[in-house]
């Protein structure tokens, strides 16, 4: 997989710009606020349809205008292909896979393969079970697109049972239709953590490999669930309906599933120290793009951005060593943290990148 060129208008604060990528590493540095991560955030958009920063698209839009246009071309291991999306703020977002409008945004994933390193993510660890489950369904969806459709149609179904539980709660609904409900989310929840299981047993692996030849000590990684089977779940599901009329919420689920990380057999997010547990993520983000290299036969992308200032040198050469012969576009403020990695170099000022 390889990412040609970015053109961008009336994007974050690009009036109009167009970026040519090398096949290797690609350093973007420049100050604070001058538009380096606005470029990480286009190419993820073209993997998802949707920003690692905002769930509101029409904060892509420049201010002052009314539509973003923002255009990929990349290669992959059989053609070139474009992907465009304009998104307006008075209409629908509309994107465009070599010129064919999609019907549905789940169409657009699996197509740019690219894993995201950002500072936030370096919590990983440390914050609550949403951060793990949210970090499993990108990793999956990207491998894995069917996860994405049956993810979405967990998601909505969870979403209406939810309401439906609250309306019984409240309003005095009837309940009758609540097995039908609960037929469906154990049909779409025991699929997901089927996926879960399956890839997480995988990851692991590389994971183990990735965190021994970075730090020394041993990652075990596994995936944590209440449920045992489909039938489990239903049961789950039937049983506990008083507690759930209470909350007002669905109690069991995938979407309560969380990731056990241990370092050196303790649990990562109570014992391991900050450094740690930045290894431990470090781990997982190389070995999600290791696994889904082997996977899909073409290695992703690796978005890198300023995850460089975030990490000691020790790890800082180890990830430099790690993305040498891969494509690689990575942000810092200060240019000379990277070094003798060849590639291209781009300065970014005031939403102008200027090449060096």
């Amino acid at each position: 997989m390889r990412i040609e060129r970015l053109t961008l208008q009336n994007f974050r604060n690009y009036t109009a710009q167009e970026v040519t990528f090398h096949p290797g590493v690609n350093v973007i540095y420049g100050g604070n606020a001058q538009g380096k991560t606005n470029l990480i955030e286009a190419l993820y958009y073209f993997a998802f349809g949707k920003s690692f920063r905002t769930t509101q698209d029409k904060e892509l839009i420049r201010f002052g205008e009314d539509a973003t246009h923002i255009t990929v071309t990349f290669a992959d291991r059989s053609r070139e292909q474009t992907i465009d999306a304009v998104v307006r703020r008075d209409r629908k977002k509309q994107v465009r896979v070599n010129g064919v409008n999609l019907s549905r945004l789940g169409e657009l994933v699996g197509r740019l393969g690219v894993v995201l390193f950002y500072p936030e993510e370096l919590s990983l660890v440390k914050e609550g079970p949403s951060h793990r489950r949210r970090f499993l369904d990108i990793a999956i969806s990207q491998a894995r697109p069917n996860y994405y459709h049956l993810l979405s149609r967990y998601q909505k179904t969870l979403e209406q049972r939810n309401t439906l539980l609250k309306k019984i709660k409240l309003r005095g609904y009837s309940a009758d239709t609540m097995p039908v409900w609960n037929e469906k989310l154990a049909e779409y929840g025991w699929g997901l953590i089927q996926y879960r299981r399956e890839y997480v047993a995988r990851l692991a692996e590389y994971a183990r490999a990735v965190h021994a030849e970075l730090s020394g000590e041993t990652l075990a990684v596994s995936y944590r669930s209440k449920l045992e089977s489909q039938v489990d779940f239903l049961e789950k599901l039937s049983s506990n309906l008083s507690k759930e009329l209470e909350q007002g919420a669905t109690l069991y689920g995938p979407h309560r599933d969380d990731l056990d990380l241990l370092i050196n057999d303790l649990d990562a997010k109570v014992y391991a120290s900050q450094g740690q547990q930045r290894t431990c993520v470090l781990s997982l983000k190389i070995a999600q793009a290791d696994f889904m290299g082997d996977m899909l036969g073409e290695y992703p992308v690796l978005l890198l951005d300023d995850i460089m200032s975030e990490l000691d040198l020790s790890r800082r050469r180890f990830l430099l060593e790690k993305i040498r012969d891969k494509q690689v576009i990575v942000t810092c403020t200060d240019g000379e943290l990277i070094s003798g990695v060849g590639g291209k170099r781009f300065y970014v000022q005031n939403g102008t990148v200027t090449e060096q």
